[in-house]
């Protein structure tokens, strides 16, 4: 148990954690591309989600540990990192002090995304806000604060996403890197192929941001 609060323990559960949200990431790709294949088929995708609500409850609330659990450990560790650093070089404040206000920067940006997503698109899905005639697909078109056919919104989202496509960049070398694969060795073909991960999965949710702004999603 003592391992777990280790430092390389703490590692160890952010690589893990943020494999899985990774891979969250993914299934939540595969169900947002859906919306290509027009209202109808993307109405039933949820429709089926919703059937069985009680397991998604479940799954919600484990991803919400694994988020949890991912933050305050990377926080751990980031503040510990610069503690160590700071001792070691005491002429590099300036490019640390810089590096702690990007963090900062692109650290409230994806919080205050992920708070917009679930107050609007999640929780109008949650509570059935809909207005008359209108279903799951014209929720998420609506061209109001909030929804992805508002203008300002789907800007603030592809910032956001592409905030997240750096950290998710960093998280997994740093993963690889935790679990003994370094960029040197013969794992090297594991670093090219993060890219899937932290380029085409965020390249692919703004697409979808953008076709719905170009009316391609309509």
């Amino acid at each position: 148990m003592n391992f777990l609060f280790s430092s390389l323990g703490k590692k160890i559960q952010v690589a893990i954690t943020g494999v899985l949200l990774s891979t969250f990431l993914v299934f939540h790709l595969m169900n947002n591309l859906v919306l290509f294949t027009g209202p109808d088929n993307f109405n039933k995708m949820v429709s089926v989600l919703e059937s069985i609500k009680p397991i998604i409850r479940i799954m919600e609330f484990g991803l919400l540990v694994i988020i949890v659990t991912h933050v305050i450990n990377a926080i751990y560790l980031t503040v510990s990192n610069k503690k160590s650093a700071s001792n070691r070089y005491t002429g590099s404040s300036e490019t640390s002090s810089l590096n702690s206000r990007i963090m900062i920067i692109s650290g409230t940006t994806i919080l205050l995304f992920f708070i917009i997503h679930l107050r609007y698109i999640w929780y109008t899905y949650q509570v059935h806000l809909f207005a008359e005639n209108e279903t799951y697909y014209d929720v998420l078109l609506r061209d109001e604060l909030g929804y992805l056919g508002h203008t300002p919104t789907a800007i603030f989202y592809i910032i956001a996403i592409l905030f997240i496509a750096s950290h998710l960049k960093h998280g997994i070398q740093s993963a690889l890197k935790t679990f003994g694969f370094t960029e040197d060795s013969k794992w090297k073909v594991l670093y090219s192929g993060s890219v899937l991960f932290w380029g085409l999965i965020p390249l692919a949710f703004i697409l979808i941001v953008i076709s719905i702004q170009l009316g391609i999603i309509n």
